[in-house]
């Protein structure tokens, strides 16, 4: 039997069987019957030597792959959708099986996996624990983290777009409510604002320094 080389965004198609799965080549790929997983950007070169050595499968889950011109090689049909978070976000905040989660998170930018993790795990467990995990570790760390130390919930709750805050003019304070009113209401405010920083005063008001004629 013919071994095989396999590009794939998602390893979970392959996990039967005898396989062993790393971030590198955890087997020697000449087994009978072993599928070797890697989480790890492919090189041409390094596809080229293990294709004679291949004895069943060897699937590297990656985004990007070498363009081999070889009938050992099988891009997975996965490859060349159009990017779409959301199907790994689901499995890993929903899956039971947590080395699917791991698998699926590693394709999940990290910002936006924890935008997901806000709104759908509230127990602040988990928080405190992510909070001193994701100190001075690299990313692989942070998915581990998320990954094992996530328990697994029924339905993903979508992060709400949020506002951008109101910039307030110069001299300002952020709990100052009338702070715009005041601004347009006294000259004296808006041109000590004008002189400071001109680009927060209120829309439309004038650029220019104005008589001073107290309150209107």
């Amino acid at each position: 039997m013919m071994g095989v080389l396999i590009f794939t965004l998602d390893a979970s198609l392959y996990r039967k069987g005898n396989y062993v799965e790393g971030k590198e080549v955890l087997a020697n790929p000449s087994i009978e019957d072993m599928t070797i997983i890697v989480h790890a950007k492919p090189k041409k070169a390094d596809c080229l030597e293990w294709l004679d050595k291949i004895a069943y499968r060897m699937v590297y889950v990656c985004k990007s792959y070498p363009k081999i011109d070889d009938d050992r090689v099988i891009v997975d049909k996965t490859h060349g959708r159009k990017d779409d978070y959301m199907t790994a976000i689901g499995r890993v905040l929903r899956s039971r099986d947590r080395d699917m989660a791991w698998s699926a998170i590693q394709e999940v930018p990290i910002p936006l996996l924890l935008a997901f993790l806000r709104e759908s795990h509230k127990d602040v467990r988990l928080w405190r624990n992510l909070a001193k995990g994701f100190q001075w570790v690299p990313e692989s760390y942070q998915k581990a983290l998320i990954s094992y130390g996530t328990k697994p919930i029924s339905r993903v709750q979508w992060p709400s777009k949020k506002k951008n805050p109101e910039v307030l003019p110069y001299g300002f304070n952020h709990t100052d409510k009338y702070a715009m009113e005041i601004t347009r209401l006294d000259e004296k405010v808006a041109n000590e604002i004008r002189l400071h920083d001109i680009d927060s005063l209120p829309k439309n008001m004038k650029k220019r320094k104005q008589e001073e004629g107290g309150w209107v």
